[in-house]
């Protein structure tokens, strides 16, 4: 289980972010999108004074055969297969093409069609990353799975870092309501940063590594992405005890303006 966390007001007093509905959202979209994702589901625990809000998510490694004490795979991550120098917030090294060059020679991931290699389905990820405004895509948010040698790319986790997740309420319908253009909900998708080098914009980096694909691949993802009304399902499948209107509406256009920038700048 992975539990919300807090923000800090100005007053010192605190608000607990939606880390737990962004998270569950992100993999109703990787699934309209037909991306491997870990399955998640909303969780409470209630065995303190306040219930526990998260998410619970299934491991992605194989379950243990009768009579093993651990599973067989191992998950590498990330930053075991690219050399990254960090520079403050920059992570040197740490490119597109260097991680397509990292899954070279590594299998699909289970459960995917129309990918043949590891990087094709890895570009469904940064494409899942694109739409929600995910913005938290680094060298440990996705790995691969070693089985006796043999690796394939695990499935897609770690989405919680988009559709707004972090902000209050009333900053939400302040930017709902306003006719200032720089301050919208739409402005505010679009000043995201991935953690690639030079912190592109998660469309520009989905749209950086479409390029390093053939065409019936890149056509294969960005199909999924012309029916945005079934990509914004996810966010009103949210119990409403777990998500506000005001959070609903603003990762709603989010979601709409990523896409809108993809299919725009696709070509």
């Amino acid at each position: 289980m992975k539990y919300t966390t807090d923000n800090q007001r100005h007053d010192g007093t605190r608000y607990r972010k939606g880390d737990d509905w962004s998270e569950r959202i992100a993999i109703g979209v990787a699934m309209q999108l037909g991306v491997p994702a870990a399955r998640t589901e909303l969780a409470v625990e209630n065995t303190r004074d306040v219930p526990a809000y998260g998410v619970i998510s299934k491991e992605v490694l194989a379950t243990p055969a009768a009579g093993e004490l651990q599973s067989t795979e191992e998950l590498i991550h990330g930053n075991q297969l690219v050399s990254i120098q960090k520079v403050g917030r920059e992570r040197v090294g740490y490119s597109i093409w260097a991680v397509q060059q990292a899954l070279d020679g590594v299998a699909v991931p289970d459960g995917i069609e129309d990918c043949h290699t590891a990087w094709e389905a890895f570009v469904g990820y940064l494409l899942l990353d694109a739409v929600v405004g995910n913005s938290d895509r680094h060298e440990e948010n996705w790995a691969v799975i070693d089985r006796a040698g043999n690796r394939r790319l695990a499935a897609t986790f770690d989405h919680a870092s988009c559709l707004g997740f972090q902000l209050e309420d009333a900053e939400r319908e302040r930017r709902l309501c306003t006719r200032d253009g720089g301050y919208t909900p739409e402005a505010w998708a679009d000043r995201a940063k991935s953690p690639f080098e030079g912190r592109p914009h998660p469309v520009s980096a989905a749209l950086s590594a479409l390029e390093l694909t053939d065409r019936a691949v890149r056509d294969h993802w960005m199909n999924r992405c012309n029916d945005v009304d079934r990509l914004v399902e996810p966010v009103w499948m949210i119990p409403e005890a777990r998500m506000s209107l005001p959070a609903r509406q603003f990762a709603e256009r989010v979601i709409r303006q990523n896409c809108r920038r993809l299919l725009g700048e696709f070509h």
